[in-house]
Parts: C-alpha cells; sequence; structure tokens
C-alpha cells in the first residue's frame, strides 16, 4: 500500500539546515497496524506528516499503491488526501462551535454527498464509536475521550482507507486511552490500515508492528 525509497527531509538552508529525516525505507502493507516510536524531535511526526501528504520530500519517492506522490500538485495533495487518508490529533482538532454531529459530517460535506446519505453515515460513525447520544453535544461539553471518539467517528465517516492518528491518546489518562486504543484495533481489524505515532509503549502494544526512529533514521523494526 505504502512504499517509502530513500525519503528525505531537511529543513531551512544550506548554513542552518536540520536534518527531519535521513534515508528513510519503510513499506506499510493494505491491512497493518503500525506504530512509530521516538523522542521528541526524532522525527516520528515529519514521517508522519509525510505520509499523510501534508509535508513535502526533498528526496527520494513516496508511492502509495500506484501513486507517486511525490509528484503531486498542491491541488492533486488536496484531492489525495481528501479521497485516501483520515487524520486523528493529539488535541482532536474539534471545531468548537459546531456540534459533534457536525463536526463528523464535514468530510462528508466537502464531498457533497447528498443530506439523506450524510445522515446515515454520520448516524452509522457515532454508533460504532459509541457515542451516538451526544451528537447534539457541543466538544466543550464533552471529556477527552469522547472528543477522541468524535474525531475518530469523524475519520470513519470519510470513507478512507489509511487512517493516520498522532498521539491519539497523549491527553487522555490511561483508562480512557485503553478504550480508545481498543476502538482503533477494532477499526483495523474491520480493514483499515492504522499508523499510530506516539511514546507510549503501552500504545505500541496494540499495534502489530513497532518501527523506532531516531534523528530522522530508522533504527529498528519489530515485528510481532
Amino acid at each position: 500500500m505504502i512504499t517509502l525509497k530513500n525519503i528525505s527531509k531537511v529543513y531551512g538552508t544550506k548554513d542552518t539546515k536540520t536534518v527531519g529525516l535521513d534515508n528513510i525505507n519503510i513499506s506499510i502493507e493494505k491491512g497493518e497496524f503500525v506504530s512509530v516510536m521516538g523522542t521528541s524531535g526524532s522525527g516520528k511526526t515529519t514521517l508522519l506528516n509525510v505520509i499523510g501528504a501534508m509535508d513535502s520530500i526533498t528526496s527520494g519517492e513516496y508511492i502509495f499503491e500506484d501513486i507517486h506522490v511525490e509528484n503531486l500538485s498542491k491541488s492533486q495533495l488536496t484531492a489525495f488526501r481528501k479521497e485516501n487518508i483520515g487524520f486523528v490529533f493529539q488535541h482532536f482538532a474539534l471545531m468548537n462551535h459546531y456540534t459533534v454531529f457536525e463536526n463528523i459530517e464535514m468530510p462528508l460535506l466537502m464531498k457533497r454527498m447528498p443530506r439523506k446519505e450524510r445522515k446515515k453515515q454520520v448516524k452509522e460513525a457515532l454508533k460504532k464509536v459509541g457515542i451516538e447520544k451526544l451528537a447534539k453535544k457541543l466538544p466543550n461539553q464533552l471529556s477527552g475521550g469522547q472528543q477522541q471518539r468524535c474525531a475518530i467517528a469523524r475519520a470513519i465517516v470519510a470513507g478512507n482507507s489509511l487512517i493516520l492518528a498522532d498521539e491519539p491518546t497523549g491527553a487522555l489518562d490511561s483508562n480512557t486511552t485503553k478504550h480508545i486504543m481498543e476502538l482503533l484495533k477494532k477499526l483495523n481489524e474491520e480493514g483499515k490500515t492504522i499508523l499510530i505515532v506516539t511514546h507510549d509503549e503501552k500504545v505500541a502494544e496494540y499495534t502489530n508492528r513497532v518501527i523506532h526512529i531516531m534523528d530522522g533514521k530508522v533504527v529498528e523494526k519489530i515485528e510481532k
């Protein structure tokens, strides 16, 4: 599904350059549940941003199925993200003035889906993550775990095959973390490919493979 060949990402100019990724080679198969671990500044979030087509690369090849992502224009990258990738972030990235229902509905509005079908799909996503009774609430009326479930439902409803999660449990307590990871694991078992960036070994234990990064380089790949 995903192949990264000799990926490098360098920030800044020649005199002040910072290496974010250094000759990364990774393959992720369809249906995998993979975690990326590393200390702060190791390059793990940069890697996620590259795979999510939110950050360009300096050199190398990024192949998503048959698409050479590094060759896409800005408008093509926007369409690529919309069609292929769902995002889940540590701080939820919900719109505070919109209800839970409206937040989840947003990707479907962008796809110009008819109202009746939008309503059906949002209800199904709400039920899947267990917050169907909270549809009319605003994000600031929810707990952290409920907000993250809303964010996951938004990623689900987009219908994309790949979900990228950047420290999705970083702002949650241990019990809520367990519930969120069990939800992500269930989504993986239903066929979603999931890549999660984390510093938490207990979170990584839920995944099928762990990739360790240090100083922008892959230093270890652990199969389970």
